[in-house]
């Protein structure tokens, strides 16, 4: 007789966690639903495909769920009429970049335009490859993993963060979040936790590599004063995020205009909704000083994401904004086993 299925949940470990960066592959897994706890984060280099197996080894069970690293997602938001079939909608996907004609495409309506006369749908359209999505496979499944999802940091980096939107009023927070990476990034906007926004930056958004390892600092200062509204009500810190002190160096022409491109598109969408705070994620994000430059550009309160807090024993382990993407997994599939 077979367990019944909560039992067999409930026995099961969670899975781990595997986000092909552009620098190393970094993997996670940990235990408890509520009260969670780290049990292994390890990160060995992107083409040390003997690394992945051994590291692999040292985790409880097969299951994986991969993350593609940002210079592999194609990102595009476009307007259409109520009703678009997926046909078509390929079809247009592909005058703006070829790759979305043999790519596997999730789609979401943020918001609907034009009023009853002329109503359209803005879909943000996320889309990976075939080929990349084959290769994420045969690397995981060739060290003896099982690949049972594939995602991307647009979604996997705000999960990590869904336990600040838990209280009446969490849902008003507008938050702009930045995933760095060393060769792409991906800019998001989420109200509360649901992304409606998103666009990936091919611009060199980390001039300079964080050398340094990262290291907590929760005296510093928020970049702008906040007032007292939503989550920003005597909160200047919140859990996992730590502020950065005002930055004094300025970022470059391209990419100050490709944010603010951003943020137009944001508030033609959404112009009842200003973005309160800019919380950057990923392996740039170790360089605050830089961070520090972009928010002061935009005029926006700054945090580094430590997604650790959330995470017991993880603070010695897998601190810091490289960790986001792994941890936003953990977290979302420690949610689905509850």
């Amino acid at each position: 007789m077979g367990l019944p299925q909560w039992l067999t949940r409930s026995l099961s470990p969670q899975p781990i966690a595997v986000h092909f960066g552009s620098d190393m592959v970094r993997m996670m897994q940990i235990k408890g639903t509520k009260a969670r706890s780290l049990h292994s984060a390890v990160e060995v280099p992107v083409l040390d495909k003997n690394a992945i197996g051994i590291a692999l080894n040292s985790f409880k069970g097969k299951r994986c769920v991969a993350s593609i690293g940002c210079e592999s997602v194609l990102v595009q938001h476009i307007r259409v009429p109520l009703g678009m079939d997926d046909l078509e909608l390929r079809e247009r996907l592909v005058k703006h970049d070829l790759r979305w004609g043999d790519s596997e495409i999730r789609k979401l309506c943020v918001t609907t335009t034009g009023g009853s006369g002329n109503p359209k749908q803005e879909i943000l359209c996320v889309g990976i490859e075939r080929e990349v999505v084959r290769q994420a496979f045969d690397s995981i499944e060739s060290a003896g993993g099982e690949v049972v999802s594939v995602t991307v940091p647009l979604y996997a980096s705000l999960r990590a963060f869904d336990s600040l939107y838990r209280r009446d009023g969490d849902e008003k927070i507008t938050s702009l979040l930045i995933d760095m990476d060393e060769v792409s990034s991906i800019v998001m906007i989420a109200h509360g936790a649901n992304c409606v926004f998103a666009h990936r930056l091919d611009t060199e958004i980390n001039a300079e590599k964080p050398e340094a390892k990262w290291e907590a600092t929760p005296s510093l200062t928020p970049i702008t004063s906040l007032n007292n509204e939503s989550e920003r009500r005597n909160e200047n810190e919140p859990r996992g995020l730590q502020g950065m002190q005002v930055g004094g160096g300025s970022i470059e022409k391209l990419l100050e205009s490709e944010l603010a491109s951003c943020l137009r598109h944001h508030d033609a969408l959404f112009p009842d909704r200003a973005v309160d705070r800019v919380i950057f994620t990923g392996v740039g994000a170790g360089n605050t000083e830089r961070c520090a430059a972009i928010a002061s550009s935009l005029g926006i309160a700054g945090f580094i994401a430590d997604p650790s807090a959330w995470i017991d024993g993880a603070e010695d382990y897998a601190a810091g904004p490289a960790w986001t993407t792994v941890a936003g997994i953990c977290m979302r599939y420690s949610e689905k086993a509850a």
